[in-house]
This record gives C-alpha cells, sequence and structure tokens, in this order.
C-alpha cells in the first residue's frame, strides 16, 4: 500500500451546521506541470464519493503552464523569473480568499524562502511533509525527484535533510538523467504507467523496496500504480497523496 495514503481517515469529515462551509478554502498553485495539479484535484475528490458535493474539499487552482522551466532556471542560475511567477500565483490565491496554499511542484520550492514573509506562511511545503514522512520510515527510500530538485539540493541540504540523510538513497548521474526524462515524458501526456518499468528496475539496482515521489508529475505514477493494484509492490512517500488526504480532512 502506498505508505503516504495508509492513515487515510475514511473519508470526508462530517457537515457542520447548516450555511457554513465545511472545508477551508485551498488555494493550488499549479501548471508545473497541469496534469500532475489536476490529478491532486482528482484524487481529492474521488475520496470523497458519496458525500454531497457541498460538504467535500473547497480549492481554488491557479494553473498556469507558463512558469518558466523550473529545472532550466535553477541551471541557468536566474530564479527571478521564477519567483515572480510563483509570488503571483500566490498572493492571487491568497487575495482570492485561500487560508493555505499548496505549491504542486517540488523543484518550484526552490524559491519558496525567498516569498515574502506574509506570503510564505500560507504555503503548506511538500519538502517538509517529504522529511515528516520520512522520520517515520522504517527503510530506506530511493529519492525520484527532477534534475533540479537533485542540483539544488532541496531534499539533501538544510536541518531537515541532515536528519533524512540515512534514510534517502540518491541516484547516479545517469539514472538522474534517464527519470527527468520519463518525468518530461508524462508532462507530454504520455502513460505514466510506463514508467512502472523504470521504477520497478531501479528499486532492484539501489536495492530498496520504497521510494519518494519527489515530483508532482509521479503523482499521476503512484496513482496509477494503486488503480492497477500494485500499491504494494512499490511502497511510497507521495507528497501530493498526503496533501490530498489533509484536504480531504480539513487538517491544512
Amino acid at each position: 500500500m502506498t505508505r503516504s495514503t495508509s492513515d487515510d481517515g475514511g473519508g470526508c469529515p462530517p457537515s457542520p451546521a447548516p450555511g457554513l462551509p465545511s472545508h477551508p478554502l485551498v488555494g493550488v498553485v499549479g501548471g508545473m506541470g497541469p496534469l500532475a495539479s489536476t490529478e491532486l484535484l482528482r484524487t481529492v475528490y474521488r475520496s470523497c464519493a458519496g458525500q454531497a458535493e457541498q460538504d467535500t474539499p473547497r480549492i481554488l487552482l491557479w494553473s498556469d503552464p507558463a512558469v518558466v522551466d523550473r529545472t532550466e532556471a535553477i541551471g541557468r542560475g536566474e530564479l527571478g523569473t521564477l519567483l515572480r511567477a510563483v509570488e503571483t500565483a500566490v498572493r492571487g490565491l491568497v487575495g482570492a480568499g485561500a487560508e493555505r496554499v499548496v505549491i504542486a511542484c517540488v523543484t518550484a520550492h526552490h524559491v519558496l524562502d525567498h516569498l515574502p514573509p506574509e506570503l510564505a506562511k500560507r504555503c503548506i511545503s511538500l519538502v517538509e511533509i517529504i522529511h515528516e514522512e520520512l522520520a517515520r520510515a522504517d527503510e530506506p527510500h530511493l529519492l525520484l525527484c527532477t534534475r533540479g530538485t537533485a542540483q539544488a539540493g532541496i531534499l539533501t541540504s538544510g536541518p531537515r535533510a541532515a536528519e533524512s540523510a540515512h534514510r534517502l538513497v540518491l541516484l547516479d548521474p545517469a539514472d538522474q538523467e534517464a527519470l527527468h526524462r520519463e518525468v518530461y515524458r508524462i508532462k507530454r501526456g504520455d502513460d505514466p504507467a510506463a514508467t512502472v518499468d523504470f521504477l520497478r528496475a531501479a528499486l532492484s539496482r539501489y536495492g530498496v523496496n520504497a521510494y519518494v515521489a519527489a515530483c508532482t508529475e509521479l503523482h499521476l505514477v503512484t496513482r496509477a500504480i494503486e488503480e492497477s493494484g500494485q500499491a504494494d509492490e512499490f511502497p511510497a512517500i507521495d507528497p501530493l497523496s498526503v496533501v490530498a488526504r489533509r484536504i480531504t480532512n480539513g487538517e491544512l
């Protein structure tokens, strides 16, 4: 079973008093890529099957696929454009009433600490969620992320990274590049289930059983694995699955 969803709260919480919204308004900075952020919404609402629509989570999606490629921006050392795009999206969502904001791109978290404090405090960090999940893990996990996330050390630098280091297994450069190609194949709309062969081979090659889906495109892979009944074969920490559960249960 996918580890990030194993503590599922059993669906949406009970309805509040009539006339009151049952969930806080959550903003999602999406479009990076668009299939990953829309899959997050699908994961949330699929878990609420049988509920009245008025009782399901309230989500604002800001989907802007025109945002600069995050890996390219990191590689060139040109983060200003990315920062401005993320700040515009977070500010727009907060201005529209979002109480909490999820940036549905792990690589874009490289600029999270550079947001104005009043915006940064509204954001739920997928990086922090991954470290929280790793702290509870009892086995090493293969770190699957974009080349930009690896290059910037988004998950391998800082105090929390030091605590998680012994639970993370890193890809060698050739495998990292191969994974990066897989991610961009999924971005183009190819079948995420086709990544399962890469995943199975990588886990075997590195001698681990579990992985971290540290790129939001890989949420489509974990969902494809679950829907095919293979979740027990591929234990995962998937931060978007964790976020979906928390949104559903009103825990953000």
